[in-house]
């Protein structure tokens, strides 16, 4: 009978081996977290594998690595490891807010609305998500939807103002130009420096035929912004504007001679 050179493995080795685990996979962990955070998104890939391979249950090392997966537009991967990252940790809102963005810009939108619902209900009080859900109503033309929220933000934070932004700009693609105009005109009241309020109120006036008031907002458009961009081709619409007013001035003396 030969004699057993097996040698039980004390608790004491046992966790000392443990621990040496740990340490590696933290380690690797550490330097893809590094290599992430200074837009090394490939290099970072590597290191959170040799992580996960050591250890399986750490839901920042999936997360991270789908960081890098996103940032490098592969959203499938990215995704994929999002969703380990969520078993492992189920009630992490970051993590159902990144899986409602990858869906959603994959054109997964009713999955993306799934996960922002989800992530509404963990938190409630967030106004970024709610955004995030109303624009996607408007991406699925669920216009009615994304105007709701849209106000029930409004009612919650009065100050918000790019819930009225949104609102309004929304009114317009909907072509209607006087809830637009009313929305816009608010808008300013709460923040005076939004010049561009002044360009939609001249573009909603115009369309209402409110020639006038579309002259006075483009005016007031071109004084607060004179380096625009469009300055020349407002300026120029201005110039059509007038031509046309006075077109109609001169038909309506012809008719009353």
């Amino acid at each position: 009978m030969g004699i057993s050179t097996y040698k039980k493995s004390t608790n004491k080795e046992i966790k000392e081996y443990s621990h040496s685990i740990d340490s590696l996979a933290k380690k690797y962990y550490d330097i893809a977290e590094e290599l992430r955070n200074n837009f090394k998104y490939k290099e970072s890939i590597e290191k959170y594998l040799n992580s996960i391979l050591i250890d399986r249950n750490n839901y920042n090392s999936y997360l991270g690595i789908a960081l890098s997966y996103k940032n490098i537009k592969n959203y499938t991967k990215a995704i994929n490891n999002f969703e380990k990252a969520e078993l492992i940790n189920p009630d992490n809102s970051n993590i159902k807010k990144e899986l409602a963005m990858c869906n959603i810009i994959k054109g997964n939108f009713e999955r993306g609305l799934e996960y922002l619902i989800q992530a509404i209900s963990l938190e409630p009080e967030n106004i970024e998500i709610q955004m995030q859900m109303a624009l996607v109503h408007e991406l699925i033309e669920e216009e009615s939807m994304a105007l709701m929220i849209y106000q029930k933000i409004i009612e919650t934070k009065p100050d918000y103002i790019r819930a009225y932004i949104q609102k309004a700009t929304l009114y317009m693609h909907l072509d209607d130009y006087l809830n637009s105009a009313i929305l816009f005109k608010k808008i300013i009241k709460i923040k005076p420096d939004y010049y561009r309020g002044f360009l939609a109120l001249g573009i909603c006036y115009e369309r209402l035929s409110n020639i006038s008031a579309a002259k006075r907002y483009y005016k007031k458009y071109l004084d607060a912004n004179p380096l625009a961009n469009d300055y020349f081709d407002i300026k120029n619409r201005i110039k059509e504007l007038m031509s046309q007013q006075t077109n109609k001035i001169n038909k309506l003396k012809i008719i009353h001679i």
